[in-house]
């Protein structure tokens, strides 16, 4: 229950400091998509340095990740074209951040190679024994 409050308040807060953020930087639009861009970058990397610690990617989705790579790469060059510095940052950030996703997931969900159990040597009988054991 705890866990589920606290989960509660963040959201609230979270609300709340959005509408602050609007309601002070409406007459800066830079100013806010700057802060947009780095609010919505550092939460990325939140939930990165999440899977690398954790080490668990079954629940993400290849696709997704590729399809945000492909769109965040794009918005990095847009970004770049109109000479926009804050689309351009937050973008190129968040493409290797998902691509450091898409390649924690294809090494965390390899396929494991299992090496063939060795096989128990026989020893090979000298003519010697061959003998002793037919006379024996």
């Amino acid at each position: 229950m705890k866990q589920y409050r606290k989960s509660i308040y963040i959201v609230i807060a979270t609300i709340v400091a959005v509408f602050v953020s609007v309601a002070l930087l409406y007459r800066w639009p830079v100013a806010l998509g700057t802060l947009a861009a780095w609010v919505t970058t550092g939460s990325f990397s939140l939930q990165v340095i999440h899977m690398i610690r954790q080490k668990d990617t079954k629940g993400v989705s290849l696709g997704m990740y590729t399809a945000l790579f492909f769109g965040v790469t794009s918005w990095t060059f847009y970004g770049y074209k109109m000479n926009d510095v804050p689309v351009m940052t937050a973008n190129g950030l968040t493409a290797l951040l998902a691509i450091t996703v898409i390649v924690l997931k294809l090494y965390n969900e390899r396929p494991s190679v299992k090496k063939p159990k060795p096989q128990a040597k026989v020893k090979a009988k000298t003519t010697t024994a061959i003998r002793q054991q037919q006379i024996g």
